[in-house]
């Protein structure tokens, strides 16, 4: 495996996130897909080895992680169980918040994701609005002061517009059903991109409401939910950023989150094609083992070419995000690329095992299963190939 130059401090968190998926995670992932139960004690032990929020900044108790670092240590998770790295990454709205918070919600948010305090979650996707981010329908609408019926009793001592009162539904939500806090995605403007701000919610106030579980293919240890605001009241002092640039907040890091999913993407086909090593080295067929088999040779050959370009456009995207460029072309060639390859490792995997491959008793049947999800999530292949064509063709 080429190592792309990685420093000594790259190489060695590579390790240490290598060693916790093995020691933490390997055990564990196939019950906690199965189960549909959370892993909270590997997520406290995540935690107290400061793997979780690797992005926020050490001046708030985070590790401070460069992109590349990130992505070396979500391949890592990955290749283990990618539905476990969903499980423990409870960082969810910190890249939004260290970039445009305030002292006060730094503090607040950051500190408590690093030190395990909170469980974040990011409030984007509605039931008619994925891919059309800008379309979004829950609104957020300064208060009148003005008191009905149907509202909740407002205290004297607050002015006028304090306070945002929120109405909507979210779905799709990763840790929705534990997180403490959700940044949500809401419409205080026009129609469009211009209109839509970020603001902190709790989960605890009056009117949040966990409407309904969502069931899924894979990722089953990471808990996900369809949230409901009704007339949920929070202060000004909760919105990240000025009021009707949320959107553009967003989208300014699309390119982290998307390198970031080619990386996880990645880890899955390198796992696969790890464990189809293994197999096809003690499988015997024929009175000969599967690795000597020229059919086997040939598909290896291809899972490891894939593997080999899947990670050349990960970490070539990685670098020049710590660069401070904009890679916008290259991580969407990478998330789309690892994306799809993927799946196709994983098929592949499961096809060298035979029919063992279709158990889950093999680890190549789980990581198939959380496969599909890298195609959909942060824009899916189709939004990714939009994207390229447009950078290409300079429209």
């Amino acid at each position: 495996m080429v190592d792309f130059g990685f420093s000594e401090e790259e190489r060695a968190i590579r390790q240490t996130a290598r060693e916790f998926a093995e020691n933490e995670i390997a055990p564990v992932a196939r019950h906690h897909e199965e189960s549909g139960e959370w892993p909270r004690e590997v997520w406290e032990k995540a935690v107290d080895a400061g793997l979780v929020g690797g992005g926020i900044p050490q001046e708030y108790g985070g590790a401070g992680l460069s992109q590349v670092e990130m992505c070396l240590f979500m391949e890592e998770i990955c290749r283990v169980d990618a539905g476990m790295l969903a499980a423990i990454g409870t960082e969810f709205g910190t890249r939004m918040i260290s970039a445009y918070g305030t002292e006060e919600q730094k503090e607040w948010i950051l500190r408590g994701v690093a030190e395990g305090e909170l469980i974040g979650a990011l409030g984007n996707t509605e039931p008619n609005h994925g891919s059309n981010a800008a379309g979004i329908e829950t609104t957020a609408r300064k208060d009148t002061g003005e008191r009905s019926s149907t509202s909740p009793a407002v205290p004297e001592a607050r002015q006028d517009g304090d306070e945002y009162v929120i109405d909507g539904v979210k779905t799709f939500i990763t840790h929705g059903t534990i997180a403490d806090y959700v940044l949500t995605m809401c419409r205080t403007g026009e129609e469009g991109h211009g209109g839509i701000s970020a603001i902190i919610v709790e989960t605890d106030r009056d009117g949040f409401e966990v409407e309904s579980e969502i069931h899924k293919l894979g990722w089953n240890a990471s808990e996900t939910a369809q949230l409901r605001y009704d007339g949920v009241r929070v202060p000004e002092e909760n919105l990240v950023g000025h009021e009707n640039t949320g959107f553009y907040q967003l989208m300014e890091f699309f390119e982290e989150e998307r390198v970031g999913i080619a990386a996880q993407a990645l880890g899955i086909a390198q796992g696969c094609l790890e464990e189809t090593v293994d197999y096809v080295s003690r499988r015997e067929q024929f009175d000969r083992e599967l690795r000597e088999f020229q059919a086997v040779q040939h598909k290896v050959a291809d899972m490891a070419t894939k593997v080999e370009l899947a990670r050349r456009l990960v970490y070539d995207a990685a670098r020049r995000v710590d660069d401070d460029e904009k890679p916008t072309k290259l991580a969407s060639m990478a998330k789309l690329y690892a994306s799809e390859i993927a799946e196709e490792v994983a098929s592949d995997a499961i096809q060298l095992h035979g029919g063992n491959g279709y158990t889950t008793d093999y680890a190549v049947s789980r990581h198939y299963k959380h496969t599909k999800i890298y195609q959909i999530g942060e824009g899916a292949s189709e939004i990714q190939r939009n994207i390229i064509a447009k950078e290409v063709l300079g429209l």
